[in-house]
């Protein structure tokens, strides 16, 4: 590319000291227009063999030609014969890797030795603006300019925290950001988050916050510690749905699939990130406060008058905790995958603290029956949880999907609510109502009293959560229809992460063929209490189809046993799994 373009030699004419010696590298913060239309122009060139997402060339591989890799990260254990420019992602070569002629990387890492290339070496921190259409992109002038904002020093975020829900309605965090540039950055972030169900008023005692310090060390700042001070709203799971389709879930049909609590305290971590091998693992100390929310009234757009579901129970107390979370993603697209393997795990320690269930009642009783006392939960529990997941292509337009979840108790001790785990509906069982696979914890509500003595509220409530072990398996056959329509941009012209909240959308129609399968465990403790302690479930089964648009898709789910067996149409927003 810089052979036949020339560029390269002109820039290194004005580089103080510099010459074409293939042992040079050049490093900038900046990318220059110029050099962006050169990247372009070598990414449109039909002689340019183009990859997206990860690219990894393996020992005793040859790839003859320029090549251009948009996203990332980039692996090469075998050789390039040609150019190379990776965009917007990290490159890494491996010892007997090599590429002939000159290697550029936009908007990443670049982790090569001089002795690897025979050309000039040059990265540029500044990502790429653009956009995609079809198989050729152009210079993106308005994400140029929102890049640039982005990399200042300081600037101010207004974004989303979470999900609309019945608890806080919407949550939007707002306030300072302070971040330095380059891979070793620091970064603070201070931020407010205003509930909108607390109304137009910005009380401070109805605000939550989450401040937090990050500095990158480190080659490429592979490694980063942490701390941060928060009180926030946190659902108990979340990995069922993304949050766009909770959110829209509740604001336009008044159902929330997710429960929550609320946690304040602080924690410090450090990480471990490197994303040429797809490796995250994290470290992480709480301390903090947890308690029960009840469910308000937030504004729906249909069913606005019903009651909300009530909220569970959970372990009110001051607890501290220490998590590993370990993260491996080897898939060729993070977003729409159909090739390599994914495994998320993660283990959590009670180290000390006191937990408390309230005193809980009758549900409509007058005068009211208390069910049980308080009671306190055991906090030196275990508790881990493992997704792997298989994407293996078949052919040109079919790849099949596998992927297992267990999740709960380690030692086989109970877990507090807030730890606890239950499967159904859309995100996990979509042939089974909403967290029918919760172990009897919904089978009775129950209510508690909060306010003053002289003015208590009766709140509807669960005993618990859920299950205390889960286990869910599930497989996807995915075929392509003959069609080839586009609408809209792509992914990689997407705006802002902060409000790039909608889902792509392709007009070659796929289909595909799922099964599911998934039970739950309770455990007996010291600690029971009506509704504290469930029972069993059975292995519910369900068998489905649906047809999809890029991420939007339709699909039908039949369970195979169970009682209230009747087919579910559902619509996602994203991808199953």
């Amino acid at each position: 590319m810089w052979r036949r373009t020339g560029w390269m030699v002109a820039l290194l004419a004005f580089w103080p000291g510099a010459n074409t010696a293939a042992q040079e590298r050049i490093d900038q913060v900046d990318l220059p227009r110029s050099v962006a239309d050169q990247v372009i122009e070598f990414f449109n060139d039909p002689s340019t063999i183009r990859f997206t997402g990860r690219v990894d060339i393996p020992a005793g591989r040859v790839v003859m030609g320029d090549v251009v890799v948009l996203g990332g990260p980039v692996t090469i254990a075998g050789e390039i014969r040609g150019d190379l420019v990776v965009v917007n992602g990290n490159l890494t070569v491996d010892d007997a890797g090599t590429v002939t002629g000159d290697v550029t990387v936009i908007g990443g890492a670049g982790h090569v030795l001089q002795s690897q290339i025979g050309g000039q070496l040059t990265v540029y921190d500044q990502n790429l603006p653009y956009r995609q259409a079809g198989q050729r992109i152009t210079y993106d002038e308005h994400r140029w300019d929102r890049w640039r904002r982005n990399r200042d020093l300081s600037h101010v975020s207004v974004r989303v925290e979470q999900s609309y829900n019945r608890v806080e309605g919407l949550p939007v965090m707002f306030g300072p950001v302070l971040q330095t540039p380059g891979p070793n950055k620091f970064r603070l972030d201070a931020l407010a988050i205003w509930r909108s169900e607390s109304g137009p008023h910005l009380a401070s005692n109805e605000l939550g916050y989450m401040v937090r310090a990050e500095q990158h060390m480190g080659p490429g700042g592979r490694y980063s510690v942490g701390a941060s001070a928060h009180s926030q709203v946190q659902p108990i799971e979340s990995w069922h749905l993304t949050n766009i389709e909770a959110s829209l879930a509740a604001f336009l049909l008044h159902e929330d699939y997710r429960d929550y609590y609320k946690r304040e305290g602080f924690a410090a971590y450090a990480r471990y990130d490197d994303p040429s091998t797809g490796i995250r693992l994290t470290g992480e100390y709480r301390s903090e406060d947890q308690s029960f929310l009840a469910a308000v009234s937030p504004w729906t757009l249909r069913r606005n008058a019903d009651p909300w579901r009530p909220q569970p129970l959970v372990g009110e107390g001051r607890i501290s905790t220490m998590t590993g979370d370990l993260a491996v993603d080897r898939r060729n697209d993070p977003d729409d995958p159909s090739d390599g393997w994914y495994l998320q795990a993660r283990a959590t320690f009670g180290v000390s603290g006191t937990l408390t269930v309230p005193d809980y009642y009758q549900a409509e009783p007058a005068p009211p029956t208390a069910v049980a006392p308080a009671r306190d939960l055991a906090t030196d529990f275990q508790a881990g949880f493992v997704d792997l997941r298989r994407y293996t292509r078949l052919g040109p337009d079919s790849d099949v999907r596998l992927r297992g979840v267990l999740g709960g108790s380690i030692d086989g001790k109970p877990l507090p609510p807030q730890y606890q785990h239950a499967l159904g509906g859309e995100g996990s069982l979509p042939g089974y109502a909403l967290m029918s696979v919760d172990c009897g914890a919904r089978s009775q509500p129950y209510s508690i009293f909060r306010g003053s003595a002289d003015d208590p509220v009766r709140t509807p409530t669960f005993a618990r959560y859920g299950c205390d072990r889960i286990a869910l398996v599930q497989a996807e056959y995915r075929g392509s229809l003959s069609f080839n329509m586009d609408l809209g941009s792509s992914r990689e012209s997407d705006a802002d992460a902060d409000w790039s909240w909608y889902p792509a959308i392709d007009l070659s129609p796929s289909w595909v063929v799922f099964f599911d399968a998934g039970r739950g465990w309770a455990l007996s403790g010291d600690t029971g209490g009506p509704g504290l302690i469930g029972s069993n479930t059975q292995t519910l089964m369900d068998l489905g189809a649906g047809i999809y648009l890029g991420d939007v898709g339709v699909y039908w789910a039949w369970p195979l046993n169970g009682s209230n067996r009747r087919v579910n149409f559902f619509l996602r927003i994203a991808h199953r799994f």
